[in-house]
């Protein structure tokens, strides 16, 4: 059984995950870094980079950035996962602003790190004292993973960024998915749209942005979808409807293979971390 436990800061939010359940290649706006703590780990691919996780390092995934995590003997595993406003980090990590914030997917964890990990747990699943010294603890941890990683990754050259800017065909296509977030528009109109045929569409889409349309626009209607559970109080077929989805049950399952949990626990545990 699923469950997670969510904390809201100025970086970006951290939650405590427990799932046995494979999560899709997906993708978030926010950088992302998880931290296994028990159980199975099961392992990560990020981008075409197959990544174990233990107890001796973390994964880390840069914006946009494709990722899926299969498990391997059906165990419960149970991870730190943090969403980092990359405008947050990037100052922290010597990154100017639209730079990835990683080298690579993976970072060492130190023994420090890894107590910090375990308090941090502690803290958010109620098993240590709550309040201030709560929220000190969290940015504390925060501070340190991203200095920990600055220093991991410090001798790794830096990737090769984009030629240059998106092709306006692409930029236009961005801006219509992304106005279109709730609606029914499927990519074959996206790309009519914008004067190419659904191959070269892809194909551009994935050179300009790697990763394809279909991750993308999953990655919109997933942040959609989060904001709708945590701060609507609409029902969730509605929720579901107001995204497209024909049933609720498609709904939850889409929820699920992106997030880890259903939609229902995702609400309770936002709802009580406001």
């Amino acid at each position: 059984m699923a469950s997670i436990r969510l904390f809201k800061g100025a970086f970006g939010h951290v939650s405590v995950l427990n799932a046995a359940s494979d999560l899709v290649t997906h993708a978030h706006a926010e950088a992302h870094v998880i931290i296994w703590l028990e159980g199975d780990p099961g392992e990560m691919i990020v981008g075409d980079v197959t990544v174990p996780l233990g107890p001796g390092n973390a994964v880390c995934v840069n914006s946009l950035q494709p990722h899926s995590h299969h498990f391997t003997d059906g165990r419960p595993g149970s991870f730190l996962a943090f969403y980092i406003q990359p405008h947050w980090a990037a100052p922290r990590m010597g990154r100017r602003p639209g730079q990835p914030l990683f080298r690579s997917p993976a970072v060492r964890l130190d023994a420090e790190m890894r107590s910090l990990a375990a308090m941090l747990f502690g803290h958010l699943i109620g098993a240590c004292e709550s309040g201030d010294f709560a929220v000190y603890e969290i940015e504390r941890m925060i501070d340190r993973l991203i200095e920990g990683i600055g220093a991991a990754q410090h001798a790794i050259p830096a990737a090769a960024g984009p030629a240059g800017r998106l092709d306006h065909r692409i930029r236009k296509a961005l801006a219509l998915m992304q106005a279109n977030v709730s609606g029914r528009l499927g990519l074959d109109e996206v790309a009519r749209s914008v004067g190419l045929s659904r191959p070269h569409f892809f194909s551009l889409f994935k050179d300009q942005m790697s990763l394809t349309p279909n991750v993308y626009w999953n990655t919109l209607r997933m942040g959609e979808a989060l904001r709708q559970v945590k701060d609507s109080d609409e029902s969730l077929t509605c929720v579901a409807c107001n995204l497209g989805f024909t049933t609720q049950a498609n709904f939850t399952r889409f929820f699920r293979d992106h997030a880890g949990v259903p939609p229902t626990l995702y609400r309770e545990a936002a709802r009580a971390a406001a």
